[in-house]
């Protein structure tokens, strides 16, 4: 019984140990949607399909203590990255972005977020 607590107590002080001092902690913080449009139909244009587009828009908050720069955020539309940079966001602050417009070639793709790379100064 007495070597069954120890190595609860071990397995515990592990974990704090783990998530205190050695797990990356969240230096971004990304609230952002999923936009997906579509051009109008005209009788004379050479397709009765419209063609839809789809982009992410949304806010990007610096959470961390230090100042990021060379910020990119990458998302993953219908296959084609679909990104957007900025060059240095400082502690606390907030900037609202919208990525680069893709041509979607289904009519429910796939989308998700890619990677967020960034510079520590």
């Amino acid at each position: 019984m007495k070597k069954l607590i120890v190595f609860v107590i071990i397995v515990i002080i592990g974990y704090l140990v783990y998530d205190n001092f050695i797990k990356e902690k969240e230096v971004v913080n990304i609230n952002a949607s999923y936009v997906k449009s579509q051009e109008s139909v005209s009788a004379d244009a050479p397709t009765l399909s419209p063609r839809q587009f789809g982009h992410y828009e949304g806010t990007v908050k610096n959470v961390g203590d230090k100042s990021l720069s060379n910020l990119v955020i990458t998302y993953l539309i219908d296959g084609q990255e679909s990104d957007w940079e900025i060059s240095s966001l400082s502690p606390g602050d907030s900037v609202n972005f919208v990525t680069k417009t893709v041509m979607l070639h289904h009519m429910d793709s796939a989308h998700y977020l890619k990677s967020i790379v960034y510079d520590k100064e």
